[in-house]
């Protein structure tokens, strides 16, 4: 077990809607805006607000005296200490949970200053700030301010210098994330400003020059300012990548960065005159992601069900599929380990293994044990989620399942990210090859919520969901199944995707290997859907009683047959994350 992913939460949210540029959400599959910006209700201190006490725990808060000297500010909050904290230029609204920041005039700020000052190169750790951000009175705030004088910086990556002490400070941020108002024939889109050198162009002999060089400049989109965008900020080992609404906008190797100490800040800094910007966070958070060994999984959230029955595969334990379980789980079931071949001698197939960093799942078409209630074989993934200190792995109760608002564990966000390829699959004539590779199922309810099918390189994947089930797994004939059209990935591309579950509904996409190119779709609860037929899944899926788990790995959908002897599905897995929060 000495390869492995653990994921340190430090902060916590509730995941709302991400922003689109269409300002149709059924056209675009974006979710449905709630929680608006620009709206005012009651105002309270923001670490009254549960979602955002991690993140300021750790912060302190710099603000300006709008009327005072340019680029003037203080820290009325340090190391953390929020509690009660409210002002006219940092506050929440109690009813939509919105995080507001506000400032006027120009270079003036209202921000927090995350307190970890981290090496960007610290071998096997992924840092990221995630922030949900609207700017509905920008345009304007910005409406007599000179034209070059037109943007406002809303997230930054900075600098400590080469240590604590400041040693070697540079007054330039590594990246800064702005809207700007023209710039290159576009108006009203995000940019990533990034520095793509260590030099101070303050002290620099040529400083002009300097400034004029020393940075690029990349276009993330047009801004829907009437909706919530959503940006992902990571470092990870000299990397540093920028996600805009969940699609990769930025992946630059930033080493020359290496030897200063930095950190991450959020909120107005303004680079604009004569107006006063507002800044709405729906989200704000920091994660440390420790990745010990080369796998992108943690193996011990999951246990592993196989084609082969229990008695080939144990020698005893009758006909139905067998199972491996991670070592935490003490059970008398085989092993299913990060870094060790899992071979079935008997029949001579390896079902899953890892093999260069790669996870892979494979069956032969031409045999097979199914599970309860299938007729179909799998080499799959069921989720084992920790709810309570000491956990077992039993799936007979509701443990190892999470409920939408887990109140167990103070979660109510769910998400499985993937990055995959398909390595091989049956070539049968009048049979598409279609295999399921990533699922949300409820505890005890036979229909699944959602399956991700790849069906073959020429059609684009589909999100599987039943509009309505039953409890106790219960048939259900009037559960109507109905789908969503995603992206197209051929054999032997890899490929991504991410499902997310919470209390309005599901987030569902699929992107490019290197996270570009996202196709997307969110579906409330309740919610009606038009893709040829009107369909909604039914807000019963919403119930506070119901557990879920993901699935994910292959599970063809079509029955074995001797026929099919040596028609082989092997679908490999470079990464396989599970976050709730």
């Amino acid at each position: 077990m000495n390869k492995s992913i653990f994921v340190l939460v430090l902060a916590s949210l509730t995941y709302g809607c991400g922003g689109s540029s269409s300002s149709d959400p059924s056209a675009s599959g974006a979710p449905p805006v709630s929680n608006k910006p620009g709206a005012s209700h009651g105002v309270v201190a923001p670490y009254e607000i549960a979602k955002y006490q991690n993140i300021l725990a750790s912060s302190d808060f710099q603000v300006s005296d709008p009327k005072g000297e340019e680029g003037n500010k203080t820290s009325p909050v340090k190391a953390g200490n929020f509690q009660g904290y409210v002002s006219d230029y940092f506050y929440a609204d109690e009813e939509t949970e919105n995080l507001i920041f506000k400032m006027a005039n120009y270079k003036m700020r209202s921000e927090i200053r995350e307190g970890d000052n981290f090496r960007i190169n610290e071998a096997g750790v992924r840092r990221t700030l995630h922030a949900e951000i609207s700017l509905p009175d920008i345009q304007h705030a910005m409406a007599s301010s000179p034209a070059e004088h037109d943007e406002v910086t809303l997230l930054q990556i900075h600098n400590e210098g080469t240590d604590e002490s400041g040693t070697g400070y540079l007054p330039h941020p590594l990246l800064r994330v702005v809207w700007e108002q023209e710039r290159d024939g576009l108006t009203g889109h995000y940019w990533a400003v990034m520095k793509n050198n260590a030099i101070d162009c303050s002290s620099a002999a040529d400083s002009l020059d300097c400034y004029a060089n020393s940075y690029n400049r990349y276009d993330l989109g047009e801004a829907d300012l009437d909706r919530f965008t959503k940006f992902d900020l990571s470092i990870y080992e000299n990397t540093l990548s920028v996600k805009v609404n969940d699609e990769v906008k930025v992946d630059e190797d930033i080493t020359y960065w290496q030897h200063l100490l930095s950190y991450f800040k959020a909120g107005i800094y303004n680079q604009f005159e004569n107006g006063e910007a507002t800044a709405y966070f729906k989200a704000l958070r920091y994660t440390i992601t420790q990745v010990n060994g080369s796998n992108d999984w943690d193996i011990n959230d999951w246990k592993l069900t196989i084609p082969a029955s229990k008695d080939s595969w144990y020698g005893s334990g009758g006909d139905s599929a067998a199972e491996l379980e991670p070592e935490r789980c003490e059970s008398n079931k085989d092993l299913l380990a990060n870094d060790r071949d899992v071979y079935d001698s008997k029949i001579g197939l390896s079902y899953f293994n890892v093999d260069e960093g790669r996870m892979h799942f494979r069956a032969d078409m031409g045999y097979g044990t199914s599970t309860q209630n299938s007729n179909y074989i799998r080499s799959e993934l069921r989720e084992l989620y920790q709810s309570r200190a000491q956990p077992d792995c039993s799936t007979s109760d509701k443990d190892t399942s999470w409920y939408l608002n887990d109140t167990r564990t103070h979660v109510s966000n769910h998400e499985l990210t993937a990055t995959l390829r398909i390595d091989a699959h049956p070539d049968i004539t009048s049979q598409d090859p279609k295999v399921i590779v990533g699922q949300i199922h409820g505890w005890k309810i036979s229909q699944a919520l959602v399956k991700l099918v790849w069906e073959g390189s020429h059609k684009p994947v589909r999100m599987v969901m039943n509009s309505k089930f039953k409890r106790d797994n219960q048939s259900c004939s009037d559960c109507e199944p109905f789908s969503v059209a995603l992206g197209t990935y051929p054999a032997g591309v890899e490929w991504r995707y991410t499902i997310r579950a919470d209390q309005n509904g599901l987030y569902l996409a699929t992107h490019d290997g290197d996270g570009r190119n996202t196709i997307e779709h969110f579906l409330g609860w309740g919610q009606e859907y038009k893709d040829g037929d009107t369909v909604s899944l039914t807000p019963d899926w919403a119930s506070p009683d119901i557990a879920f788990y993901f699935k994910a790995g292959i599970y063809p959908q079509f029955k074995p047959n001797s026929a099919y002897k040596g028609e082989i599905f092997d679908v490999s897995f470079s990464s396989l994350r599970v976050d709730h929060f």
